[in-house]
């Protein structure tokens, strides 16, 4: 995704507005696929306050991921928000030791943000990945989904160093 900095910069325009969606497939993570349901939506505008040149969007996604306790596929939506200060980039701030996590950079007059929005999106996704709050996953012993009912198996929790001790009384 690329917006067109040349009018913006020469002050021809004060700001410039974009609605645009952007096609990312899925994404991997680590261990973690992330597969998108539909286009992510961006929308925003790039404006100059007092001088400095800032990018505002609200991006929206719908993804699918499976559940990190009953291993079900779900599907979520999320909204969040990029914000920052553009900046040109240049080799003296890629050689900065500037903290840069609310600066996006363009070169020349293009302002590319498939990048800034994947990073964006990771940051937003959840640590744990679940189906639902309360979900319950599967069963240690028979692998049973335990959302679905309870299963018949007995899961003694006996600490091995006090194993010995479990047929004391008897």
């Amino acid at each position: 995704m690329y917006i067109d900095l040349a009018s913006f910069l020469d002050e021809a325009v004060k700001d410039i507005p974009f609605d645009e969606k952007l096609e990312l497939g899925k994404l991997d993570i680590g261990q973690r696929e992330i597969v998108f349901v539909e286009p992510v939506k961006v929308s925003g505008h790039i404006y100059k306050m007092e001088g400095i040149n800032y990018l505002t969007a609200n991006i929206s996604f719908k993804y699918t991921e499976n559940c990190d306790r009953c291993l079900k596929e779900f599907t979520q939506t999320i909204d969040t928000v990029l914000s920052g200060e553009l900046r040109e980039k240049s080799d003296e701030i890629i050689n900065s030791t500037e903290k840069d996590e609310e600066i996006i950079y363009y070169e020349g007059n293009e302002l590319s943000l498939r990048e800034p929005i994947i990073s964006t999106i990771i940051i937003s996704l959840p640590m744990k990945s679940l189906c639902k709050n309360d979900c319950k996953g599967l069963c240690s012993k028979c692998g049973k989904d335990l959302n679905k009912g309870e299963c018949d198996c007995v899961i003694e929790n006996i600490d091995p160093r006090l194993a010995k001790l479990k047929d004391f009384f008897k």
